[in-house]
């Protein structure tokens, strides 16, 4: 996708996001509720399967698979956590079909300890899936790299932390906002205006 199509497509998502917090006004309390109805309905004006390759997708010619929690934020429910997952574990598989080993890339950019407990369940749907012992994607991961990590990350991490194989833990790089620009950016430019599908 070329620079134009990425801000288009995030314009979209703006536009029914504000749509619906024009037709629906914000709660001040039950506000989980709220956004998982605005995520249901951005899902079903774009279609899950473009919102899913617009948040997890393959480098071009690398390894690496990328991870993006702004756009996921915007569109994922329970009823659609399954394919989300799905989704990520087959890019992982292509890369080691492809490559053996595979090195992910998750940008948490605006991550909150609310989103922690709002997406409990897929993230421990990913991590029993992903990140226990002797699992295939634990041992052939060459590096987790998380970018854009909240001043929180140590308390949101705590709570993530038994759950995933310590195989994996020594494999996980995390970068504060600061240092994650630059990397991000050596990492995006490798797209060269596509993104990689299997």
């Amino acid at each position: 996708m070329n620079t134009n199509c990425e801000s288009e497509f995030s314009k979209k998502i703006e536009e029914l996001t504000n749509q619906y917090y024009s037709d629906n006004k914000k709660n001040t309390f039950f506000k989980s509720n709220q956004k998982m109805e605005c995520a249901a309905t951005i899902t079903n004006q774009i279609g899950i399967d473009e919102l899913v390759q617009r948040t997890i997708y393959l480098i071009p010619n690398t390894n690496c698979v990328f991870l993006d929690y702004t756009v996921f934020k915007t569109y994922a429910t329970p009823d659609n956590y399954n394919k989300i997952v799905g989704y990520i574990l087959s890019l992982f598989d292509y890369c080691i079909n492809n490559y053996e080993y595979y090195d992910a890339y998750v940008n948490l950019d605006t991550f909150t300890i609310s989103a922690a407990e709002r997406y409990k369940n897929i993230i421990t749907l990913f991590l029993n899936k992903c990140m226990t012992s002797d699992c295939v994607y634990s041992i052939k991961l060459k590096n987790m790299f998380i970018c854009n990590t909240p001043n929180t990350f140590n308390n949101i991490s705590k709570v993530l932390m038994p759950f995933i194989d310590p195989v994996v833990k020594e494999k996980i790089i995390v970068y504060d906002k600061k240092c994650s620009a630059e990397l991000l950016n050596n990492l995006l430019s490798k797209k060269g205006g596509v993104r990689g599908e299997p």
